[in-house]
């Protein structure tokens, strides 16, 4: 680990500007964010974040000119920026449609505030640290002001290196003339016509378009601990994760919104890995650096498909293209491709499914009680995805989308549809 480094391949897509040519990923913030019942001393949250910055140097990186290209170089001292706003619901809405001025800091926070609930929100930019990453950092932060608010003094260990990108820590894994045949395959699949049916308009324009401070919405379907105990345990009797579970009721509400109303249709379900798990040894969830990748699982679809059905299918094929190493194989190979100009397809995803998992709850002052946490990230054009999670206990179906390319009709549909599959598992 170094104190200056060369962005990498794979990072430079969120920190160079590629306008249409490239994946729309530039300056991309990840949002984490906890609402509470209780009063935060912005003081506090202002000394928590500076904790952060001292512990993760990613959080004190800044962009400058190399010899052969961008460098990430550590500074002395950032100061976090914190923003203070009165209410929660519309702040928020228009925060994460916002990009933070990175030159700052790759760490911006904001304290909402309404009544006796306080809403405390990260941002994250996505070329330095993904969403799991992110949610750890969360945490970090909640650790560290609960403690600032009994009294204590905490006292991270003060970290000046970079942790290498994940693209440098796995090169060198498969024979240049694996990923050679791999290159070879993309440049043919370049010219591909085949196209997967998706939910996408041509764009929404005129008087149906959302105000750009609207444009990507974040639609909640929170339950409580009944439900997703009930949940759990249908995923249990079916022998599936529930992971797969929400994918098979979220690719046939899909295609029932989908012409035409028989036969099959060719889908594509979108997933994300995190390549930490994918080194030896494994880097710790703790190290924040961005090591999401995606993976598209083909899969065919019918209106009268049973949803455990296809969430099985697509868990098979996720399994076995994870044993086939393919989501870092394939990595290396579109960057290898990049790299000699080969014209590399831009995947096209019917649906997105983020598994974050479960995610514990952190911790708060006394006095303070945690009503929900989460997080979102988004970018134009991006495909819409459903994070599937259990945060503190209970079940999160989080629905993500850009307004501008899918309608809020088509999406209130899936929301509904999901609900209904819900209340059924819990019977």
């Amino acid at each position: 680990m170094t104190g200056q480094r060369p962005i990498s391949p794979f990072e430079s897509v969120y920190f160079l500007d590629l306008g249409a040519a490239g994946l729309p990923l530039y300056d991309m913030p990840a949002y984490v964010e906890s609402l509470v019942r209780g009063t935060v001393d912005p003081a506090l949250v202002s000394r928590a974040l500076e904790l952060l910055t001292i512990r993760h140097p990613s959080l004190r990186s800044t962009v400058v000119a190399g010899d052969d290209g961008l460098l990430l170089r550590v500074r002395e001292h950032v100061r976090p920026p914190l923003t203070v706003l009165d209410g929660i619901d519309a702040p928020f809405a228009e925060l994460i449609n916002s990009r933070p001025d990175w030159t700052e800091s790759m760490l911006h926070a904001w304290l909402l505030t309404e009544g006796e609930h306080s809403q405390v929100v990260l941002g994250i930019h996505h070329g330095v640290a993904d969403g799991r990453s992110a949610f750890g950092l969360l945490d970090e932060f909640w650790q560290y002001y609960t403690a600032l608010a009994s009294g204590a003094r905490p006292e991270p260990e003060r970290r000046d290196e970079l942790p290498e990108a994940v693209d440098t820590l796995l090169s060198g894994a498969f024979p240049d003339s694996e990923l050679d045949v791999l290159v070879d395959a993309l440049a043919r699949g370049a010219g591909d016509a085949g196209r997967p049916a998706t939910l996408a308009t041509e764009g929404i324009g005129g008087a149906d378009r959302p105000a750009p401070e609207h444009r990507f919405v974040v639609d909640r379907l929170e339950f409580g601990k009944e439900t997703t105990d009930a949940v759990l345990a249908a995923a249990r009797a079916r022998g599936v994760t529930l992971n797969s579970l929400v994918t098979g009721l979220v690719l046939t509400a899909v295609r029932a919104q989908l012409a035409p109303e028989h036969g099959p249709l060719p889908m594509v379900c979108g997933h994300g890995v995190d390549l930490r798990t994918r080194l030896t040894p494994e880097l710790p969830l703790s190290t924040l650096l961005n090591c999401i990748t995606g993976l598209q699982t083909p899969v065919s679809v019918a209106h009268d498909d049973d949803p455990d059905t296809v969430g099985r299918d697509v868990a098979r094929q996720f399994a076995a293209a994870l044993a086939r190493r393919d989501p870092e194989r394939f990595l290396l190979a579109a960057l290898r491709a990049g790299a000699r100009g080969v014209p590399v397809p831009v995947p096209v995803v019917s649906y997105g499914i983020s598994n974050v998992g479960r995610v514990p709850a952190h911790p708060v002052p006394d006095g303070t009680r945690l009503i929900r946490f989460g997080g979102t990230a988004n970018a134009p054009g991006m495909p819409p995805k459903i994070g599937a999670a259990t945060f503190g206990g209970r079940l999160l179906l989080q629905n993500e989308y850009d307004s501008w390319t899918y309608s809020t009709e088509q999406m209130a549909r899936l929301r509904e549809a999901l609900r209904a599959s819900v209340a059924d598992l819990a019977r």
